[in-house]
Order: C-alpha cells, then sequence, then structure tokens
C-alpha cells in the first residue's frame, strides 16, 4: 500500500510540474498582475483625502505643476485646443505654449475622454487625478518588458524571474511614489512610461536578426522617445543613454551596417516626432545640446567609420598602434570632430 501510495504521489508531482512548465507563461503574467495591483493600491490610499469638504468637489495633491497641467487640460476640454499664448503665465507678456511640453495637458483630456465613456459625472479634475495611477500601471508592464529584454539571452525561466524581481522593486521605489500618486498628475508619470517603452524598442531592435523587423521597432522606439520629449525634458535620459551604450558597443566590435541602420532611424524618427510640435527642439538646439549633440556626433561617427577603415594609410597607421579597427577610427573621428 505505501508503494502504491509513494507512486500516486510522484505521479501527481510529476502532473503539477509538467502543468506549471505549460503554463509558466500564465504564471508570470499571474505574479506580475499582483506585483502592479500592490503598486496601484499603494498610490490610491490618499484620494478619499483629496475630498474638498468645504465645496464638495475634487482637488489635486498640493503640488504646483499639476495644476498648470490641470488648468490647461480643461481649456483643452472647453475650447478644442490650447490657446497659442497663455496669458495667465509671465503677466503681462503670456508665454507661447509652443515653448512648452503640451502633451501631458492633451493626455490627461484624452484620459478624460475615455473614463468619462464609461461614467458621463467624470469631471476634468477626478480623471486628473486618476491619470498619474493609470499612467504608473503601465509603465510597470513597460519596465517589465525592459527588464525582460536585458536578459534576453538567458532562459525563458530566468529572464522572468529576474524581470519580475526588477518590477516588484520598481513599483515600491520611494523616491518615485510621490511623482506617480494619485492627485498629482506630474510629467514624470507619463514620462516614465515612454521612455521604458524606447528602451525596449530599441533593445528589441537592435537584438532582432530580421532587418525589416529591426527597421520597424527603431521606428517604434524614435515615436516613444519622441512622445517622451514632449512630455519631459527628461528625455535626456533617453538620448544620453542609447548613444554611450551604442557606442560602447561600437567600440567592442558588436555594431555593423544593420546596428547602424537601427541607431539612425531611431534618431530621425525621435526628431521627426519632437520638431513640428515643439519650438524648444529647433534644429539649432538639437545640435547644440550635449544630449542631443552627443547622440548626432555617434551616429556621425558610425557613418563615417566604416569609409575611415577603408583608407589604406589610416589602416597602416592603425597596425602600427595595434588597435582595434572600431577604437582607432573612433579616436580618429573624435579628434576630427573636436577640431
Amino acid at each position: 500500500m505505501t508503494e502504491v501510495f509513494n507512486s500516486e504521489i510522484e505521479e501527481r508531482k510529476k502532473k503539477v510540474f509538467s502543468f506549471l512548465k505549460e503554463k509558466r507563461d500564465w504564471i508570470t503574467y499571474l505574479i506580475l498582475s499582483v506585483i502592479i495591483f500592490i503598486g496601484l493600491y499603494v498610490r490610491t490610499r490618499n484620494i478619499p483625502l483629496l475630498k474638498d469638504i468645504t465645496t464638495n468637489t475634487w482637488t489635486l495633491a498640493p503640488d504646483l505643476d499639476p495644476y498648470l497641467f490641470l488648468r490647461w487640460a480643461k481649456e483643452i476640454v472647453e475650447t478644442g485646443s490650447l490657446a497659442a499664448v497663455d496669458n495667465m503665465r509671465y503677466v503681462p507678456l503670456g508665454y507661447d505654449t509652443a515653448g512648452e511640453a503640451k502633451l501631458l495637458s492633451y493626455l490627461i483630456v484624452w484620459f478624460y475622454q475615455g473614463f468619462s465613456f464609461f461614467n458621463s459625472e467624470v469631471t476634468v479634475t477626478y480623471a486628473a487625478i486618476w491619470f498619474p495611477v493609470f499612467m504608473f500601471g503601465i509603465t510597470g508592464i513597460a519596465f517589465f518588458l525592459f527588464a525582460r529584454k536585458i536578459f534576453y539571452k538567458e532562459k525563458k525561466e530566468i529572464k522572468n524571474i529576474i524581470a519580475l524581481i526588477a518590477t516588484a522593486f520598481f513599483v515600491l521605489v520611494p523616491s518615485l511614489l510621490p511623482r506617480t500618486i494619485a492627485g498629482i498628475p506630474e510629467k514624470e508619470s507619463a514620462a516614465f512610461f515612454f521612455m521604458f517603452m524606447a528602451f525596449y524598442f530599441f533593445l528589441e531592435a537592435f537584438t532582432n536578426e530580421k532587418f525589416r523587423n529591426r527597421i520597424i521597432f527603431s521606428v517604434l522606439a524614435g515615436i516613444t522617445t519622441g512622445l517622451m520629449a514632449l512630455v519631459w525634458g527628461g528625455v535626456i535620459f533617453v538620448f544620453l543613454t542609447i548613444p554611450v551604450a551604442t557606442f560602447l558597443a561600437f567600440i567592442l566590435g558588436k555594431v555593423k551596417i544593420g546596428e547602424t541602420a537601427v541607431y539612425a532611424s531611431w534618431l530621425f524618427v525621435s526628431f521627426a516626432t519632437m520638431m513640428p510640435f515643439s519650438t524648444r527642439y529647433s534644429i539649432e538646439n538639437l545640435v547644440y545640446s550635449t544630449s542631443t549633440g552627443l547622440a548626432i556626433a555617434v551616429l556621425i561617427i558610425l557613418f563615417l567609420s566604416f569609409f575611415v577603415m577603408k583608407i589604406e594609410r589610416i589602416e597602416k597607421l592603425r597596425e602600427k598602434t595595434g588597435l582595434p579597427k572600431e577604437l582607432f577610427s573612433a579616436i580618429v573621428l573624435i579628434v576630427i570632430l573636436l577640431v
């Protein structure tokens, strides 16, 4: 009897492990859902405190910038667009709104329109209260995809576990809470989503084997980078990270024609998305900016390096130094660019 019992136990164990192995993707997404839910739960505990007891209406949390974004969102809802000059800012001259990142206010409006579809009594202010919570929810998913993609060479189970652990830390990072909590529709709440999606799409493009897919993902990376720029000036994090990482990959001999095309597509699409919607992103500003100027310099180095390495005199000089082709050509081009 004991042997029969033990064999049944072993058989059941095999069935359980077999089931878990077959359904591991569902388990991963289930755990991710729980992690995201915890992050959302923490960020909504203050909502009952945002009710103004004197007027019985909703109000934002005590933070200055969100009131500007909310005022603009209300103006867009009432008039259909944002005025070219904001007369309530820099009185009496007013402020040219084309010089500001206006996308955040439009995102609040679109969120309000979607929210009011399910509940017609929702106000713009109430939608703005929930907006950062919603954006953080999808930001958590974007971060999970990005973290998992970093370890794309690992086994599926391992990279899923790493991404889940990283996301669990991310959703509860204390420094991020004040910028993504209910009632504070700040720039970071929306910008982080576009940032992590830009990183994810760029990594997907950089590691994909099919050229068509590489271009598609690099274009998506460019669009999300541009959208982040239209929300927050912190887009410099993207324009510093991707060029530096690409340049280091080039020095290590990991960047060829395909990778250069990915980088160029990302950069051009980013600029094409940014420039038409904000005067702060003129060609002159992009070229002379520390972040975007660096990105342009890296692109020039990548393109010219293929020609420099074919010049016979330079190749002979490189052979004397014993340096790798990529490193030597990068040094030569950096000197030329600096001059």
